[in-house]
């Protein structure tokens, strides 16, 4: 499908690797872990940004490791030959082995063939990191090429080893191939270029098709992605390689009115959304169509957690239907404006997080900070307000709510080196079970308690678990998201402590428990028919979670809306079942 005129396509496959995360999440855990600096043998990875980041958690890059008296030392995701290795280990450093496993399953097949007379040779970049490592493998009898050229002028050879660069061109690698089989017809030929490298490249091509300019980012040191922008000017469009969103020219930008975005494997998803957010706002010069303004109203909308206080509201309404306890307006108006002000204060107040993690949020609650300072404020008062108005007990509770939910990022204690929890924000994984009770709070005790409903009622209770669990899964998806951007500011998360794959196999079982609950509390008469309809929750829960693990939702306001919608979803259920019945 082509894309509309004033329209930036976001490649599905830009950023990280796989490969790339694992090396990240090595050298952030050893930093954590270390008492010391951590040393990599050149650089982790070819980002000049990611590496200024690492160097800010005590984790330098040095040319030659093997020069260190002592430390702890990660070897690069490119690996390195086998007598570096042995280098490191005969000088004692502490060694974290970063190679890809694509990289290292690279270097064996070398070496097996090697061990075997076999001549080898790798299609891919002269000097560049991944090939220096690869030739160490081969026994002396190693050779680099780069085009049918160069195969044409090898050297008579014997029995012929062919492998490629993980990173290859894919279209080099089969006229390559093809000129090496013409000479050497029973050469073994692996195809060592990885899944990851061949869809990103894939996608450029189908990318670049369609619009006027292609724009990747990535370092200007990263050889996938320089190969990223040679293959866009391959296929017909301009194609403009920035580091950052501030080498974004606006003039030229201004030129095109169809841009693919895209970036090289060792981009970390922050910086891809910079320049995504500064592209867009380029091509808004122009006056918006009705369509980009409605658009820019939802993102405001969303951003601003204006539409999650409006599913505050909805879920107060929906666990009166699931408790069986009148519904109260005020009691709706006060989660809203709890819900709001306690997410744009906590907003404002953790920059350095949304630095990382949702830098378009930053800016835009930079660029409003007054206002939504202000909004927040009348927010917070109004929810007081309002609970006053419902009884002493009710106001005594809802303060209580209030100032966890003020308390959450303020620092109680001084920062010493034996203390490390210095606010309730310190503690591991402690985010999203204290937004869930406050959540529980606001959208489920004070509603029961304004309707004078006994807070012990087993329909309490049912609301109660029911609106902790599906903000509490909604809260760890966005720590799987985050966990790169988590790992920088030290924050621990659950992702974090288990792993993302494990998470991920835990929102499962908390989604299925969740469903079983509800049918066994309706079964049981603890609540009414609506507990078999909130089953309608889960079930978008679940779906929720499967489009993201589908990478079809991962990150800005589709993801926010997709998890917000849990609640809203619900209020709809509700009301549809109030009305039916």
């Amino acid at each position: 499908m082509d894309l509309k005129q004033d329209e930036v396509k976001l490649a599905r496959t830009a950023g990280f690797c796989w490969g790339v995360k694992r090396a990240m999440d090595m050298a952030l855990e050893t930093a954590a872990s270390a008492s010391g600096p951590v040393y990599t043998h050149g650089p982790l990875i070819h980002n000049p940004q990611v590496i200024g980041m690492l160097e800010e958690k005590k984790v330098f890059a040095v040319e030659d490791a093997t020069a260190l008296e002592r430390g702890v030392v990660i070897i690069r995701t490119h690996g390195v030959t086998p007598e570096t290795r042995r280098a490191l280990k005969e000088r004692g450093l502490v060694i974290h082995d970063a190679t890809c496993p694509l990289v290292a399953r690279v270097q064996g097949i070398i070496k097996k063939h090697a061990h075997k007379g076999y001549h080898t040779v790798i299609i891919g970049d002269r000097g560049h990191a991944e090939v220096a490592g690869l030739l160490g493998y081969a026994a002396g009898r190693g050779h680099v090429i780069g085009s049918v050229e160069e195969a044409r002028a090898l050297p008579g050879m014997d029995k012929v080893c062919v492998v490629a660069q993980t990173t290859c061109d894919t279209r080099r690698y089969a006229e390559i191939v093809e000129a090496l089989a013409a000479r050497w017809p029973d050469a073994v030929v692996a195809d060592t270029i990885c899944d990851a490298t061949v869809e990103r490249q894939t996608e450029v091509r189908e990318l670049a098709a369609q619009v006027d300019l292609m724009v990747v980012v990535g370092g200007r040191n990263s050889a996938n992605t320089a190969r990223l922008a040679q293959i866009a000017g391959e296929e017909g469009a301009a194609a403009m390689l920035v580091e950052s969103e501030e080498e974004l020219d606006a003039e030229e930008v201004a030129r095109y009115r169809r841009i693919g975005l895209t970036a090289g494997a060792s981009t970390p998803t922050w910086m891809i959304q910079r320049v995504l957010d500064r592209l867009r706002r380029q091509m808004r010069v122009r006056p918006p169509a009705p369509a980009e303004t409605l658009r820019g109203a939802l993102d405001a909308l969303v951003i601003s957690k204006v539409s999650t206080a409006a599913g505050a509201a909805l879920m107060v309404y929906a666990n009166s239907v699931l408790g069986g306890y009148a519904f109260s307006w005020r009691a709706a108006l006060i989660a809203a404006c709890y819900i709001f002000g306690m997410y744009a204060l906590n907003q404002l107040s953790d920059a350095q997080t949304l630095k990382h993690n949702e830098p378009e949020k930053l800016r835009f609650y930079l660029r409003h900070q007054r206002a939504i300072t202000a909004a927040a404020g009348m927010a917070v008062a109004a929810s007081l307000a309002a609970a006053v108005t419902l009884g002493l007990s009710t106001a005594l509770l809802y303060v209580v709510a209030l100032l966890m939910g003020l308390a959450y990022t303020v620092k109680w204690l001084p920062r010493n080196e034996t203390i490390r929890v210095h606010r309730l924000k310190d503690i591991p994984a402690s985010k999203d079970v204290f937004v869930g009770v406050a959540w529980v709070m606001v959208a489920v005790v004070v509603p029961a308690l304004a309707s004078g409903g006994a807070l012990l009622e087993a329909g309490v209770g049912v609301a109660a678990v029911f609106t902790f669990t599906l903000v509490y899964i909604r809260n760890v998806l966005s720590d799987i998201r985050d966990i790169h951007g988590d790992r920088l500011v030290g924050r621990e998360t659950i992702p974090i402590l288990i792993g993302k794959t494990a998470t991920k196999y835990f929102l499962g079982v908390l989604c299925a428990g969740l469903a079983a609950a509800l049918i066994a509390a309706a079964a049981a008469g603890w609540v009414g028919g609506f507990g078999y309809a909130a089953l309608g929750a889960v079930a978008y829960t679940a779906l929720y979670l499967t489009l993201y693990h589908w990478r079809v939702i991962n990150r800005g306001v589709a993801f926010d809306l997709a998890i917000d919608g849990v609640f809203h979803v619900t209020g709809a259920l509700a009301l549809l079942w109030v009305f039916i019945a």
